[in-house]
């Protein structure tokens, strides 16, 4: 039952960073007199803005190198990347940040007496003499399985444990449509239909804007001529100064027929959101209607682009346990519910799931998948779905069965993880 991953194919939330330093102790972290944090701190975008302009014309090393290099050593976007590299589980260290407090009636999942055993294939055994030889020496550093809502495996590997605080990268953006969702039942805004340059009329003169709903952010059928895989990605996640840049994108196709994953749609929401939570942050709404909902055990943290500026990196900051992230997927297989609590609406939860009919399959580090409407991945059998973060983080459903698996690694390794996944749900025992 052990599926192995054949050629990976590119990724819809990787942010690629191709540059590495050299000289880094055995512990894998950076020599801290490399970059002065100081500068790092001080440091603004904007004072960029014109070569970053010029960065989104190149690709790949060559670019962020000649721009690198062309920019002052204070330029944060690109000292942050010379620093902290290609991100790793240590990216929850990274950035300046808001806490998200546990829950003040936190609700541990029920634990099975004696955890299960997966099995494995003969043929594996050579290679793999036990379950958790594969998960291990396949960059795994979490994994939890949920059945019928009963914790029945929980294993954590190297340096992590069951309070270690993670990033989930992508996954942000599934957890930032569920607030989406909260915020319609609060009455932040009244469809997603509504257009975004009516809650940032500052996008209004640029063409193309106008026609863009919240509907296309929440879906990535913006039109919005952003590349993931680019510079534009990684300035995106290291930039100080995250509403300055996610405004000098053109629209370059028409709204709401053509997807293209990236990480500026769902980044706008942010100024869609944060005008209408009087004095909260982002981060005490999402602790108030989430966080506490679903009973957390642990505090959460979303990232900031800087302390100065103050956003919320809502496409990709979120950091919080391994258990505190399967959360998610029970809240979906209780069709937006939490131990009988609403959190938030079942009619909101069908349509997050719904098929793109825009998107339809799309071609990930997991093969051929099908794209739900916000934020979801569908396998092509219909049976399982999943939401995933750079470099391997998922939280997937089982539906029929009443699994919840979430993983949290270092990479992919040789395992095609979805395949895994939904053989392990398949041979839990039933009731």
């Amino acid at each position: 039952m052990v599926p192995m991953r054949g050629r990976e194919q590119s990724s819809p939330t990787i942010k690629a960073i191709p540059i590495r330093t050299t000289g880094k102790p055995a512990d894998g972290s950076p020599h801290l007199e490399t970059i002065d944090t100081g500068a790092l701190r001080r440091a603004r975008h904007v004072t960029a803005a014109t070569a970053l302009s010029t960065a989104r014309r190149w690709r790949g090393l060559l670019g962020l190198l000649t721009i690198a290099f062309a920019l002052p050593c204070s330029s944060c976007v690109y000292a942050r990347a010379f620093y902290f590299n290609i991100p790793s589980l240590a990216a929850a260290n990274y950035f300046d940040h808001r806490e998200v407090a546990a829950s003040s009636h936190p609700l541990p999942f029920e634990r099975r007496r004696e955890q299960v055993a997966f099995p494995m294939r003969q043929s594996r055994k050579a290679t793999y003499p036990t379950f958790e030889d594969l998960v291990e020496k396949n960059d795994t550093r979490a994994l939890l399985v949920l059945h019928h809502d009963v914790l029945v495996y929980e294993r954590y590997f190297g340096d992590v444990t069951a309070e270690t605080r993670l990033p989930c990268f992508s996954m942000s953006k599934t957890f930032a449509a569920v607030l989406m969702g909260c915020a319609l039942q609060d009455g932040l805004f009244a469809t997603v239909d509504q257009h975004l340059v009516d809650f940032v009329p500052a996008l209004a003169d640029r063409p193309g804007y106008s026609e863009i709903t919240l509907d296309h952010l929440l879906r990535m059928t913006s039109g919005i001529d952003f590349e993931e895989e680019s510079v534009a990605g990684a300035v995106l996640y290291y930039t100080t100064d995250l509403r300055s840049w996610t405004h000098t994108f053109d629209v370059t196709s028409p709204p709401g027929q053509h997807y293209q994953y990236g990480s500026i749609n769902v980044q706008l929401l942010w100024e869609v959101l944060q005008p209408r939570l009087a004095q909260r942050t982002l981060a005490s709404y999402f602790q108030e209607r989430i966080w506490k909902a679903l009973g957390a055990e642990w505090p959460a943290t979303w990232d900031l682009d800087s302390a100065e500026s103050g956003v919320e990196k809502l496409s990709g900051g979120l950091s919080a346990t391994v258990s505190d992230f399967a959360r998610l997927g029970v809240l979906f297989q209780h069709h937006g519910r939490f131990a009988d609590k609403a959190v938030v609406s079942e009619q909101w939860v069908k349509q997050t799931l719904a098929d793109d009919p825009v998107a339809g399959v799309v071609h990930t580090t997991d093969g051929a998948v099908r794209r739900g409407r916000y934020q979801w991945f569908w396998t092509l059998d219909g049976r399982c779905y999943f939401a995933k973060g750079y470099n391997g983080q998922y939280i997937f459903v089982d539906r029929d069965r009443d699994v919840v698996v979430t993983r949290f690694g270092e990479g992919y390794g040789e395992v095609d993880w979805t395949a895994l996944f939904a053989a392990m749900a398949a041979s839990l025992p039933e009731r």
